[in-house]
């Protein structure tokens, strides 16, 4: 086969060759004899090196062949040299039909242009796709050497050991398939891992099947314990299935505090601080329950916060656990110490933000309550304003009194007889 693919180069090599000479003496007489004696010396070495063969009793195609480890990657044999042939062939035509394109184009031969364009363009079509099999026959090798043995791999585990993106790795692997290089490669779901083998195709669809399986049966047991925590509980029976599930979290992580709390040994400091986060979270949870509206703020609480909070303590207890203290394990457990404080105060400010349109709601009821109580005179606001509207009124009745005897007054002299 590599004898195959030199005899190509040197048969493109000098049909570029005779190009280059007829552009340089611009003769193109014998341009069209020279390409066609190129390609036929080709078929001809090949017709001599078979007889040669033949005469020595040997069959080319039982040559023995050395012994070599196959990859799962590699299962099919492809040429290092793909695409060459394509290459030299479509660069020598295309590279032939440039000048008669030239003449065309001066003599303003509309048909022979876009005849001749086609012709180059056609060229340079194949000559992309012949150099893109080449590019894929190198990376082909390449990532077979970094897997050898593995029947599936991880895209970002080749990406990474390839130094290269995730995108073009898995952009690579989809045009080996395409190109028939992985005949038995296949992608999980998500397109993150690859199958190469049958067997491991099997076995990622056993392990599906076991995980949606799974996944089912968690999802109706959790329905199920849900449901038991509504009939078992009084207080659950207005709330919804996602607001039982946050308290029955709360509930899980208020036993962990309180268990870590008792693993942790003779450490007052942070066991005080425990008993704080264990009765904040005991109170967000109980006005969870008066108030199921507020179950939405503890979205971030119950999704980074507590997991983390754990992950803290868990690690905590794990250098509690050390024979020898040194200088990483006490930095770390102060600082996870510190972590707690923050922590806390993180809980109370959630706990206080949960009674916010409470306290609004009551400040409102009694700024009206008292704006009642002024208006009837039942505060000392009140009665001050009240005394200041009643001389007002008692002055207003005394003016009306006065102006109605001197007008009675002028109309009694005025039906006097002279």
């Amino acid at each position: 086969m590599q004898n195959d693919i030199q005899e190509f180069l040197k048969a493109g090599n000098d049909i570029l060759n005779s190009v280059s000479s007829a552009i340089d003496r611009n003769d193109y007489s014998n341009l069209h004899a020279d390409v066609a004696r190129a390609v036929k010396s080709v078929s001809i070495e090949r017709k001599v090196n078979y007889s040669s063969q033949m005469k020595q009793g040997v069959q080319p195609q039982q040559q023995a062949k050395p012994r070599t480890v196959v990859f799962p990657f590699l299962q099919k044999n492809i040429s290092k040299f793909l695409g060459v042939p394509q290459m030299a062939i479509s660069g020598a035509i295309g590279a032939f039909f440039l000048l008669p394109l030239l003449g065309a184009i001066l003599s303003g031969s509309i048909a022979g242009s876009i005849t001749l364009g086609v012709i180059i363009a056609t060229c340079a079509f194949i000559f992309a796709r012949g150099k893109k099999k080449y590019d894929l026959s190198k990376k082909y090798y390449q990532y077979g050497s970094i897997l050898k043995q593995a029947e599936f791999f991880n895209i970002a585990d080749l990406a990474r050991a390839s130094v290269k993106s995730d995108k073009s790795v898995l952009k690579d692997i989809k045009n080996m398939i395409k190109f028939g290089f992985l005949p038995r490669a296949r992608f999980d779901s998500t397109e993150t891992v690859c199958m190469v083998t049958d067997r491991a195709y099997e076995q990622y669809l056993g392990a599906e099947s076991d995980r949606i399986a799974r996944e089912q049966r968690e999802e109706e047991e959790k329905k199920a314990a849900i449901a038991a925590e509504r009939a078992k509980h009084a207080e659950y029976k207005n709330l919804s299935d996602k607001e039982i599930q946050i308290l029955e979290d709360g509930k899980e992580y208020i036993t962990f505090v309180r268990q870590i709390n008792d693993v942790i040994p003779d450490t007052e400091v942070m066991s005080d601080k425990l008993y704080r986060l264990e009765e904040i979270m005991n109170k967000i949870f109980a006005q969870v329950k008066k108030d199921p509206g507020s179950a939405e703020e503890l979205h971030k609480l119950m999704t980074y916060y507590l997991p983390t909070t754990k992950k803290l303590l868990n690690a905590y207890v794990e250098l509690d656990k050390q024979p020898e203290v040194g200088e990483n394990i006490t930095q770390t457990k102060r600082e996870i110490d510190d972590a707690m404080d923050t922590i806390n105060m993180a809980f109370e400010t959630l706990l206080d933000s949960l009674f916010q349109d409470m306290a609004w709601d009551i400040s409102s009821d009694i700024s009206v309550m008292k704006t009642m109580m002024a208006q009837d005179g039942l505060t000392v606001e009140g009665q001050g304003i009240t005394a200041q509207t009643g001389a007002v009124a008692q002055s207003m009745v005394g003016q009306a009194a006065a102006q109605s005897l001197e007008f009675g007054g002028q109309a009694q002299a005025q039906t006097q007889p002279k």
